[in-house]
Order: structure tokens, then C-alpha cells, then sequence
């Protein structure tokens, strides 16, 4: 399965793997999370493109794991998952989150483990994977090393729901502001 990642031709939050740093980040935040849930109908499968300054350019293939053209050399092989973090198990928050990437480490800690979640997803329909996070291992990649997360598929789990903030209350004079606009 880790072909579907690797040979295949965003508004919100985001979590991500930095292999340089060795560690997690969501919607900017460093963390260390031990769990996190993976929606396994979500994956995605294309290519991309990340510059510094510039928003990421994805292109998905219609189906997740078929190939099509690589849009240019600069694009690499990527992915999409939508995953929920939780403060209960390391993140800065609850919450659903995109973890889209072109990164090799990332595309490899998700291999490794996509084939258990894949046979599982059918006698699980409608689940997220539980996927335990145990640190990460190195891997030589041409001349560098990279940090590739160790993940583990530990079962399957409803999504949680999350409550909506409430709405602030407005400064009080926007809010005469606004009633005399009727």
C-alpha cells in the first residue's frame, strides 16, 4: 500500500510532521502527540508543490491511489488525510485538521501503516483509525537522514464531537452600533 503514497501520478487547520525538527505541529503549535484519529475515506493521493512564501499547490488524483501526470518537476508525490487531534493525548487543541504533505518522511510513517488501516476500513465503515504515535526512526534518503514518524494503528473509534466556541460578545458600542443600523 505504500505504493498509493508514493507512486501516484485546504482551508482550516492543518497538522503536520516536520522530519527536520522531529516533531508534530498543528495550526502552527509544536507538540507531542501520543494518538491521533485518522478518517480513512478521506485520503487523498496526487502531487505537490511547496515553496517558501507561496500556498501549497496540490493536485489530487479523482481516485486515491490511481496515477496520473506529475504537473511539473518541482511537484512531488503527496497526500491528504483528515485526522482529529485532542489535548487529552498531546495536541494544543481538539479538533479536526488536514495533514496534507509531499514529504517523504510523512509519506513513509503513513505507508507503514496504511495497509492495516486499509483492511481495517471495511469492517469499520464509518470509523477513524486510532493511530498510536511512538516517536520516530531515521532513514537514510540519498545523502540525508530523515525522521520518519513510528505509527501504529491501535483500533477504530467513532469521531468525537467538538462544541463550537461560543460567539463573543460584541464591544458595547458596536453593538448600539448595530442596533440603531435598523
Amino acid at each position: 500500500m505504500l505504493d498509493v503514497l508514493n507512486e501516484t501520478s485546504s482551508g482550516g487547520g492543518y497538522l503536520s510532521w516536520g522530519s527536520q525538527k522531529n516533531s508534530w505541529n498543528v495550526d502552527g503549535d509544536t507538540c507531542a502527540p501520543t494518538k491521533i484519529l485518522i478518517d480513512p475515506q478521506s485520503l487523498r493521493t496526487g502531487f505537490g508543490k511547496i515553496e517558501k512564501g507561496m500556498a501549497p499547490d496540490y493536485v489530487w488524483a479523482e481516485v486515491a491511489g490511481t496515477k496520473i501526470e506529475q504537473p511539473s518537476p518541482d511537484h512531488k508525490p503527496a497526500f491528504s488525510v483528515n485526522a482529529f487531534v485532542t489535548t487529552k493525548y498531546g495536541a494544543p487543541l481538539d479538533g479536526e485538521r488536514e495533514w496534507a504533505s509531499n514529504s517523504r518522511a510523512s509519506r513513509e510513517g503513513l505507508g507503514k501503516v496504511w495497509e492495516s488501516v486499509h483492511n481495517g476500513a471495511s469492517e469499520n465503515s464509518g470509523k477513524w483509525a486510532v493511530i498510536e504515535l511512538a516517536g520516530s526512526e531515521p532513514m537514510q534518503v540519498g545523502p540525508a537522514m530523515i525522521n520518519v514518524p513510528i505509527m501504529k494503528l491501535a483500533g477504530w473509534a467513532d469521531k468525537p464531537a467538538v462544541a463550537e466556541p461560543a460567539p463573543q460578545p460584541m464591544p458595547a458600542q458596536e453593538a448600539i452600533a448595530a442596533a440603531n443600523a435598523f
